[in-house]
């Protein structure tokens, strides 16, 4: 029997919520829209989605219209105010979409961004127990469609809170997860001399679910802000996938890790800056040399030009020459490759397309700026150990240290859209906002 002759059979229809009873289990949830006529695709009150194979359905009782019972209930939903307390520092959230200003779409199963940043703020009262709120939505956008020109954005607007507002205390930045190393790389470089906290916070599951970890860190980022002496853009996510402590992050030495753990981001080649307990709120710091507040710093200032025609290319078996020389005719002015090992590429003689490779990356490293990261992101660049790390360094390649391929391209392309390529080729491999260290933290090498 297929999906539709078992709705037919006992009187339901996609947005009820029933009961669906198989051989040994049974299961309660909002029946979805789905293409598949041999499987029941279920969403369940703890926010996820299953199927169900039709051919093991038993029974299917019918307990209520979903759809007409959400609608009934945001009618009816008092709009809360988010209340302001003397004596509070002031903390200002911009949010920028993703999952953690997201909720579930029950027409198709999915999230999309749409939860009001009131409603967000109102619906964690902790926050305005911390901390005076203001908020601002910069746009909604899932974080895999931002472009260079959204960075430029962000960074203005917290260049226009930072001065306007003399008493704010810090800034969340509400965002995506998948590209929020890339954002947090690119405020660390586009505002200089940045002197309060600017921490992006984004969450694994969407805030009206039940398992949402979207509170749990904005509650950490904002106990953090009110505390802290810490200055610069961080990130806050959980350390791990219990509920029990969320870390600080430098902006330019973490990174994304897993698709969809709680715990997804991972310092590299460094530590986290500080530990928040969710229970008790107390921050232990776990470096010492964290960026401080200066009572008399100097003025903030704004560079947030950024080259379009920056690339980030993958080394892989099997490259091509032709890959690179489509950079070289489109005249891209930056060049990140993410080689392997110490930072190697096929350059070798042993077969004419390497030899062509190696012409390839030369010609570009004249006319533009290359750099090498590794694919290993852990570790560092050391291009003096093998002779194909010292045949690229005589191509005019540059090492990128121990930052990571996103950091690494990010720097290039706010470098060349700020300095002349001489410059960009100064200041590439010098730290500027913490991207690069002396010496890798060993303990920034951690894998479960």
């Amino acid at each position: 029997m297929d999906k539709k002759e078992l709705k037919e059979k006992f009187s339901v229809k996609e947005m009820d919520e029933i009961k669906v009873f198989t051989e040994n289990e049974e299961f309660t949830g909002v029946l979805l829209p789905s293409s598949n006529e041999n499987s029941l695709a279920l969403k369940m009150k703890s926010g996820y989605n299953i199927g169900i194979k039709t051919e093991n359905v038993r029974k299917i009782e019918k307990t209520g219209e979903q759809k007409k019972e959400t609608e009934e209930a945001e009618t009816k939903e008092e709009k809360k105010e988010v209340r302001k307390i003397e004596g509070l520092p002031l903390i200002l959230i911009l949010s920028t979409g993703g999952t953690i200003a997201s909720r579930v779409d029950y027409r198709t199963g999915a999230v999309k961004p749409a939860i009001e940043q009131e409603k967000l703020i109102t619906n964690i009262p902790e926050l305005m127990e911390t901390a005076n709120i203001e908020s601002k939505s910069v746009y909604e956008m899932l974080s895999e469609n931002m472009r260079f020109e959204d960075y430029k954005k962000i960074a203005g607007e917290i260049e226009k809170a930072v001065k306007e507002k003399k008493e704010l205390k810090g800034i969340i930045v509400g965002h995506g997860t998948d590209t929020m190393h890339y954002t947090s790389a690119a405020l660390s470089f586009m505002l200089e001399n940045l002197n309060v906290p600017v921490i992006l916070v984004g969450s694994q599951r969407s805030s009206d679910r039940g398992s949402s970890d979207a509170a749990m860190n904005l509650i950490c980022a904002t106990e953090f802000i009110a505390k802290t002496d810490f200055v610069g853009i961080a990130i806050c996510m959980h350390e791990n996938p219990a509920d029990d402590n969320c870390v600080i992050l430098s902006g330019t030495k973490s990174r994304k890790m897993h698709s969809s753990r709680r715990d997804s981001f991972k310092p590299v080649n460094d530590i986290a800056i500080a530990r928040i307990n969710f229970e008790s709120r107390k921050i232990t710091y776990l470096k010492e040399d964290y960026p401080r507040k200066k009572e008399q710093g100097k003025e903030l200032v704004l560079r947030n030009e950024i080259e379009e025609k920056t690339a980030l290319i993958k080394i892989y078996p099997n490259f091509t020459a032709k890959q690179l020389e489509f950079y070289e005719k489109e005249n891209f002015k930056g060049i990140v490759l993410e080689g392997t090992g110490l930072g190697h590429a096929p350059i070798g003689n042993e077969t004419e397309e390497n030899k062509k490779i190696f012409e390839a990356i030369r010609k570009l490293s004249e006319k533009s700026v290359v750099v090498m990261a590794s694919q290993a992101f852990f570790g560092r660049i050391d291009m003096n150990v093998y002779s194909t790390g010292k045949d690229l360094l005589n191509a005019g390649v540059i090492s990128a240290e121990d930052m990571t391929p996103e950091t690494a391209f990010i720097k290039l392309a706010w470098l060349l859209g700020n300095f002349s390529q001489e410059e960009t080729r100064k200041l590439i491999g010098k730290n500027l906002r913490g991207e690069i260290t002396a010496r890798s933290d060993i303990r920034g090498f951690e894998i479960e």
